[in-house]
């Protein structure tokens, strides 16, 4: 069936669909993504805000290198975590990384705040590799440290949508 749509596809698409196309995605997908946003994650999103990637590394990437352009020296990132490939992205960027503990209840929040970061890298849903979700009052003193600081969250949220023994936070 897969194979079947996929020759479906090449068969009927005009040419320009297999051109290079907007930098930031086709638009209709863009759209979709923000009013799927908007409905499950209350996010404040319009096309115009979205940019689609080829995953979370070239996402990081290019968010790392906004940041350093804008002021921001340092991220932070979970620890344990993935440290090293995110340590190299956030190198090349010329970003310092520094590493916060997790607990049962996520990223310790307090002790980001003891770090000079403005930036803090998170997988809220299924922390990887302990599994933790990020609780309720540690979002909450996350938003309040990001609000402080004038900081950014950046959520590596890659399987939040695929919740089989809980109800989502």
């Amino acid at each position: 069936d897969w194979a079947w749509a996929v020759r479906e596809v090449c068969r009927t698409a005009p040419n320009t669909a297999f051109d290079y196309g907007d930098p930031l995605g086709e638009r209709r997908l863009r759209e979709v993504l923000a009013a799927y946003l908007r409905r499950v994650r209350a996010v404040d999103a319009t096309a115009d805000h979205v940019v689609v990637c080829t995953g979370m590394a070239q996402g990081l990437g290019l968010v790392l290198r906004a940041l350093v352009a804008g002021g921001v020296g340092t991220l932070a990132v979970e620890d344990p975590g993935v440290i090293g490939s995110t340590t190299e992205q956030a190198s090349a960027a010329g970003m310092a990384v520094v590493s916060v503990p997790v607990d049962e209840d996520g990223l310790d929040v307090a002790a980001l705040d003891r770090t000079p970061a403005r930036a803090v890298l998170v997988t809220p849903a299924h922390q990887w590799p302990t599994g933790v979700v990020l609780a309720g009052h540690r979002r909450q003193e996350l938003l309040a440290w990001a609000r402080r600081r004038d900081g950014v969250v950046i959520e590596d949220d890659y399987d939040a949508e695929f919740r089989y023994d809980r109800d989502p936070v």
